[in-house]
């Protein structure tokens, strides 16, 4: 956090890039777990209590996507898998008064992101890479309850 000068979300490409230089994800894995990181992100100032509908929705498939591209490839870390699925959680689908399925962005992934990445460097450090699947997907936890209660 102070190399990123408090800056959250450079904090967590900063956490990317260290997993990375860790051997824990590759250099394809930290860019596609960056984009999500980022899809989304509000400009800062701006409100992000409203981000629901069509926009939500398709930043949701567009990280949804980025998520099944790393299934597909078949070699995807496990650790790069976690930071992926903490990506796609961060996003809410529940059914519209219309009838329609209506996306909300939980949360801005400030926390989440940064938590599931350093969880994995923590659980990396402790038990290798199996350490770093298991402690990226409990610092995912832990961020998104964070995120929501910040919310």
């Amino acid at each position: 956090m102070r190399e990123a000068r408090g800056d959250r979300a450079v904090a967590a490409r900063l956490v990317f890039a260290r997993l990375e230089e860790l051997g824990w994800i590759t250099a394809h894995e930290r860019d596609v777990v960056t984009r999500m990181h980022a899809t989304g992100r509000p400009a800062p100032g701006r409100d992000t209590s409203e981000r629901k509908g069509p926009i939500a929705a398709r930043e949701y498939f567009a990280v949804r996507d980025m998520h099944d591209e790393l299934l597909a490839r078949g070699d995807a870390s496990p650790v790069a898998l976690v930071l992926a699925s903490s990506a796609v959680g961060s996003y809410e689908a529940t059914p519209g008064d219309d009838g329609t399925t209506v996306v909300f962005a939980k949360s801005n992934r400030d926390y989440q992101g940064l938590l599931t990445g350093a969880g994995a460097i923590i659980g990396g450090a402790l038990g290798g890479p199996t350490g770093a699947a298991i402690g990226g997907a409990v610092g995912g936890v832990i961020g998104y309850v964070v995120d929501d209660c910040k919310d």
